[in-house]
């Protein structure tokens, strides 16, 4: 057994096979480089009626509880909506163990890129209807969810690296003591876990490129982009040429190329644009970065 996991919870058949063919590929490359373990959980660790009632999102604040997960010094919990470039170096060496590692995600890729890809964002929902709650600053952020935090950060909870035994209580309790809101634009646990978090005291902050928010790099940097193609587009892409899925596939091969962990987030499904097996030869010697 290696000292490190890397964490994740994939649950229902559908996404268990997107997992596999679009993410598992590039994990097992990380972690055979850093000598990590990788742990795939397939079934609910709560299955109470009030868990039923709430995302399964909610599902990791619970992960330190299991046996084959509280035996690591270190676990690193990653969404299974992450592309992992697998010459990416190692998030456990960026995180003391009595740290909580995780991305600032008000700061992603920096403050200032990611209030300008925020408000480009609601822009285009107010345009299209989409509902949403108006949050433009960290405080903002928890504040709508009741809660009065006077920090400058947002915890991303869709990476996280932590100590089973010395923080798990802060998860436990962020499992206990909230409830979900119901729509996804509540975002689920992130909210109260990123409040409990920075309340602690524990955190530590990460490289934005160790969780890239896919949506909002490409509000950044592709504005213009508004394809959001399908399997069956991206196989059509590949036989007729479609020149917009075809240019998409480019921008997201340079945003995995730019970063560590690319997370598409929102069930944004582009990750299917970016071969499975990209990188996956790369020499042991290649310094990542």
């Amino acid at each position: 057994m290696n000292k490190n996991a890397i964490v994740t919870l994939v649950i229902g058949r559908r996404y268990a096979e997107m997992f596999k063919e679009w993410c598992l590929p590039g994990w097992q490359g990380y972690c055979s480089r850093h000598g990590l373990d990788l742990i795939i959980i397939e079934q609910a660790i709560d299955d109470s009626l009030r868990a039923k009632n709430r995302s399964i999102a909610w599902q990791k604040c619970l992960i330190h509880k299991l046996p084959e997960v509280a035996k690591y010094k270190q676990i690193a919990w990653v969404d299974s909506d992450v592309r992992i470039r697998p010459n990416s170096p190692n998030i456990f060496a960026e995180v003391p163990i009595e740290k909580i590692g995780a991305v600032d995600g008000y700061a992603t890729p920096t403050k200032e890129d990611h209030d300008m890809a925020l408000k480009r964002m609601y822009r285009l929902w107010d345009k299209e209807g989409v509902p949403y709650v108006n949050n433009l600053t960290p405080k903002e952020y928890h504040a709508q969810f009741g809660l009065d935090a006077p920090y400058d950060g947002v915890v991303q909870t869709g990476v996280i690296v932590f100590s089973p035994q010395q923080h798990g209580v802060i998860f436990q309790n962020t499992y206990d003591c909230y409830e979900d809101k119901g729509e996804s634009f509540w975002n689920f646990e992130m909210r109260p876990l990123s409040y409990e978090i920075l309340k602690s005291g524990a955190f530590h902050w990460l490289s934005p490129k160790f969780n890239m928010i896919w949506p909002l790099y490409e509000r950044i940097f592709y504005p213009f982009n508004k394809i959001a193609p399908s399997r069956w587009q991206r196989v059509t892409a590949r036989i007729c040429g479609d020149p917009k899925v075809m240019m998409k596939g480019e921008y997201l091969e340079c945003a995995f190329l730019n970063n560590y962990f690319l997370h598409f987030a929102g069930e944004d499904r582009s990750y299917m644009l970016i071969p499975p097996d990209m990188l996956l030869d790369f020499p042991e010697t290649e310094e990542a970065g």
